[in-house]
């Protein structure tokens, strides 16, 4: 069935079509009320309610800080006033071409066709590298066209309506004309392409976030005759549509931005069988999202903070679009559950768990999303996420901000659906530690299961490394760093990288000043069964593993932790970078060593120094050195603990210590006595028992006392 047939069967339909769905959306049946386009339609009618836009206006006219906000956005559009708009000859390219194809680090712009490497010197040119520019300078005329919207529907000058109006119709001109390409420069016939840029991804979140709502707000300024808007219909809105609707994406990220797109363009464009599409296609719509990419604790699928957010951004763009059309997809109970999730997940700093390809994502660097959220739903548990200064959004909503408590996240818990414990305990060291055991992520997530990472007093430890900032999908350093499982705190196999694996958590108990995780996998490694423990205490992190295999294997132990270096007296010996695994060539300064003996390693850090003390294993290799962070020049400490055997085990406290101090920990000792592990701490003057079952179960005494 083609598009157009689609949209002739859909059209006139939509109201009929949203009523069952309406019911359903609250999860409740309650009913909502059915959604139809008017003819004519008012504008703006998705970018913001007429009290919405009262609002902003007030506070253009008045004084403080949301005058101060909303006169930034006017200013910047007061610049463009008169000045030429240059549009590139063609498409944007992805960013993940803007690297150093041997150097593998992101190049700096000598200008619009000169691209240098920072480390050798290289100068790249023509194509992808000068399209990634061009991408750069669409994106700024996006984003000057849309200050400009806005700076028109606030201030009332016709020049800023004329300006978005010249950019949207240069652009109408333009879009057939520009070559189809996709994110792949040898690829030109996929169907991810698009022509603006060069993906339907980019392609429908400009179209939702930039090109609808600057359509939108400047329709009725004036500045746009029928002919104009015959053009943006013809020659932008709806060429756009239809590239998107050739990509069926389903349970993807890119699908929910498709979703967003149709809905935006398809109302402004008066087709409404787009918004229905958007919203009912059984296979792709919004209620499909909804029901098939979330796990049941509110997670995106792909396990991945970033991923989550972004995806929250068009899941928002569409529930705020079609509020103001008549139906409330905030109801949702899935949706309402993405947006309270990310709360519980706070770790010591502030941010979220770096599972998957991620940055530095925390719930504050999503405030606008928080702030429609919190608008929509009056959930209470996003109040305390909500800036303390004026946003947009805030303005607009007319919520008045202030200086509010972040909600303080304490006690442990268990997300089975994503697959994540987090462990905290109270004390001076305020110490949490996520560990992941559920299902693999896809393309964005990672070979990494029983991973873990550790924050302490206020700042990351143990380090997940996420994605290069430079998104450096292409480059080996992707496969065989950031994906790959020697980049995170793991267990690797004979040097090699996991399987795609889901592990099951086979116990979890927690209190004030003990919690405790054992999660096993025996899938990441045919033949391999892995079993981890972590006990979490208010001093320090204990970390058990216990590997068996059907014949000898090798078993790399590897931790990264945040610091200046990685030191060990047991490892004095230089080593060679890449001597065992593949991603080997990534690590520096490494020094190694082998002992039978009890060892220590000292991250040593400004602030904080972790210490690693282990018990003892026959013919233990030791390896520290530093790898790949954020970026090739971002080096993070680690060291690597090597035993073979058909069965091994590991056993190490990870205990951070404030600038000055002394660690506690003198002692870890590993036992086998029968069946299960036992590992004794001796934390001062006191040793700490932790006894690990055959069945999974964990019991901890301090001293005396029963601690768990």
């Amino acid at each position: 069935m083609t598009t157009r047939t689609f949209l002739a069967m859909a059209t006139g339909a939509l109201a009929a079509a949203l009523t069952p769905l309406a019911s359903s959306a609250s999860g409740e049946g309650a009913s909502m009320p059915e959604i139809s386009l008017p003819k004519p339609m008012k504008h703006p009618a998705l970018a913001g309610t007429a009290e919405e836009l009262a609002r902003l206006q007030a506070a253009w006219k008045g004084a403080g800080p949301a005058h101060e906000l909303v006169a930034g956005v006017v200013a910047r559009a007061d610049k463009l006033i008169g000045k030429p708009i240059a549009f590139p000859p063609r498409g944007g390219q992805h960013n993940q071409w803007y690297q150093c194809d041997g150097c593998q680090m992101a190049l700096k712009t000598v200008d619009d066709t000169h691209h240098q490497c920072p480390k050798c010197g290289k100068v790249y040119t023509g194509e992808p590298y000068d399209d990634v520019v061009f991408a750069k300078q669409h994106g700024a005329n996006l984003r000057g066209m849309t200050d400009a919207a806005w700076a028109w529907a606030v201030a009332g000058k016709k020049e800023h309506a004329e300006h978005a109006a010249r950019v949207l119709l240069g652009y109408a001109e333009r879009y057939r004309k520009y070559p189809y390409h996709t994110n792949n420069p040898k690829d030109t016939q996929g169907k991810s392409g698009g022509r603006l840029f060069e993906q339907t991804l980019n392609e429908a979140s400009c179209l939702a976030t930039q090109i609808g709502p600057a359509y939108d707000l400047i329709h009725d300024s004036g500045a746009l005759g029928d002919q104009d808007h015959q053009a943006i219909r013809a020659g932008l809105i709806l060429p756009m549509l239809e590239n998107l609707a050739k990509h069926r994406a389903g349970k993807s990220n890119w699908q929910s931005w498709h979703n967003a797109a149709m809905v935006w363009g398809g109302a402004l464009a008066g087709e409404a069988a787009w918004v229905q599409r958007a919203i009912a296609d059984p296979e792709n719509g919004f209620h499909f999202q909804m029901k098939a990419s979330v796990t049941e604790d509110g997670m995106w699928y792909e396990n991945s903070w970033g991923y989550h957010f972004y995806t929250l951004g068009a899941l928002t763009a569409t529930a705020e679009a079609t509020r103001r059309l008549g139906l409330d997809l905030w109801k949702h109970p899935v949706l309402r559950k993405m947006f309270a999730l990310p709360a519980r997940y706070a770790m010591a700093d502030g941010s979220l768990p770096r599972f998957g390809d991620d940055v530095n994502t925390s719930a504050a660097g999503s405030a606008s999303l928080l702030e429609c959220a919190y608008q929509a739903t009056g959930d209470p548990a996003l109040a305390g996420l909500l800036p303390a200064k004026a946003n947009w959004e805030s303005v607009m909503f007319g919520r008045e901000p202030g200086t509010r408590e972040r909600p303080k996240v304490e006690g442990s818990e268990v997300f089975k659906g994503a697959g994540h414990v987090i462990l905290r305990t109270r004390g001076e060291a305020g110490l949490s530690a996520a560990l992941t055991f559920g299902p693999y992520g896809g393309f964005h997530g990672h070979f990494d299961k029983l991973s873990f990472v550790f924050f302490g007093y206020g700042r990351e430890l143990g380090v997940d490394p996420g994605r290069a900032a430079s998104q450096a999908y292409r480059l080996p350093v992707h496969g065989n760093w950031y994906k790959a499982t020697v980049g995170h705190n793991a267990v690797l196999v004979d040097g090699a990288s996991q399987q795609p694996a889901e592990g099951r958590l086979e116990f979890f108990a927690a209190k004030e000043d003990c919690a405790a995780a054992v999660a096993s996998c025996d899938a990441a490694y045919p033949g391999v069964k892995h079993r981890r423990l972590l006990c979490l205490t208010p001093g320090y992190l204990l970390v058990v593993d216990e590997l068996t295999a059907e014949k000898p294997r090798r078993f790399d132990w590897i931790y990264h932790n945040r610091g200046s270096a990685a030191r060990c007296a047991a490892a004095a010996e230089d080593g060679r970078p890449g001597e065992n695994f593949p991603g080997g060539e990534y690590l520096n300064g490494v020094k190694a060593g082998v002992t039978d003996q009890p060892f220590r390693i000292e991250f040593a850090g400004d602030e904080v120094t972790t210490w690693l003390t282990a018990a003892a294993g026959p013919g233990t290799g030791l390896r520290t050195g530093d790898g790949v962070g954020a970026s090739m020049v971002d080096r993070v400490p680690l060291a690597v603990i090597t035993r073979q055997g058909r069965a091994v085990r590991f056993a190490a406290v990870l205990e951070p210590v404030r600038k000055g101090g002394k660690p506690a920990v003198s002692e870890v000792r590993l036992e086998q006595p029968g069946e299960g592990l036992r590992v004794t701490v001796q934390n001062g003057g006191q040793a700490e028992v932790f006894s690990l079952g055959s069945d999974g179960k964990v019991s901890v005494t301090s001293g005396e006392r029963r601690a768990l």
